[in-house]
């Protein structure tokens, strides 16, 4: 019995040291089903995808689609939240063109508007460096969360409580509403066993694990999720990626496109 999908990895095209290719083919190795290639999202500061090179990218998945027909390969981005209003770096016309959607909390990240740097980014930096959030800005953040898993089709939210704390009851009943994975993350675990658990009590919510795979010795480890699960006894039927394939939300609204090679 195994996690048989990792759905959170990065390449060279943002944060990452192994090439997509290479990523699939440890993936292989290690007899997972499917792998998601999910790179930084466009408005992060330092590791960002860069839109010119969007077409390249997808014209790369497409080939290796073609090529390792033994693994389903999930083209997508870890999307950032920009803003208190939930907004992600991604714009609608961007949606048709990605398989899978990752959203997370990322401190360099560039907003559409300067107000959300003060609203959003600079009182969660502070907080972050004090230790303490006030209730109005954990308010505030989650909000930011529910908003974004209504507004998009995200199909996992990534390292909860990383960067930014958050009413995780709260976050969990939306992801659960719409059909969001809250992750396990491979490499921080930021939320508390208790908070967890609460989830799992307290809501429908399902997780999924993911390496966040950065470098090549990564893909599929599951180690720290594993450990988790272990310690507070998650069931493994609330896994979705536990010897089962996620149900993913952003494929149950509309067909996705998979040949990208003329309206980047």
């Amino acid at each position: 019995m195994a996690f048989i999908g990792d759905y959170h990895t990065h390449t060279p095209h943002s944060h990452g040291k192994s090439t997509m290719e290479e990523n699939v083919v440890k993936a292989i190795e290690l007899g997972l089903k499917e792998i998601a290639i999910t790179d930084h999202g466009f408005r992060h500061r330092l590791y960002n995808v860069k839109k010119r090179n969007w077409h390249n990218i997808a014209k790369e998945h497409a080939d290796l689609v073609a090529k390792y027909t033994q693994i389903k390969i999930y083209l997508g981005l870890e999307t950032n939240l920009i803003s208190p209003q939930g907004e992600l770096d991604i714009v609608d016309e961007d949606l048709e063109y990605l398989q899978i959607i990752v959203a997370g909390y990322h401190r360099m990240v560039k907003p559409y508007r300067f107000r959300d740097n003060l609203q959003f980014f600079f009182p969660n930096a502070f907080a972050n460096l004090v230790g303490k959030h006030t209730k109005r800005l954990l308010v505030r953040n989650t909000d930011a969360y529910v908003k974004a898993i209504e507004r998009y089709p995200i199909d996992i939210i990534s390292h909860p409580q990383f960067g930014m704390k958050v009413d995780i009851i709260e976050v969990a009943k939306a992801a659960a509403h719409y059909g969001t994975y809250l992750e396990l993350n491979g490499k921080r675990i930021k939320s508390t066993d208790s908070e967890i658990l609460d989830t799992l009590e307290k809501t429908t919510v399902n997780y999924i694990a993911d390496s966040d795979a950065h470098s090549l010795d990564r893909i599929g480890n599951f180690d720290l999720p594993q450990i988790v699960v272990n310690r507070i006894n998650i069931p493994y039927e609330r896994l979705s990626n536990w010897e089962n394939l996620p149900n993913f939300r952003s494929h149950n609204g509309k067909p996705w496109k998979r040949n990208i090679d003329t309206k980047i």
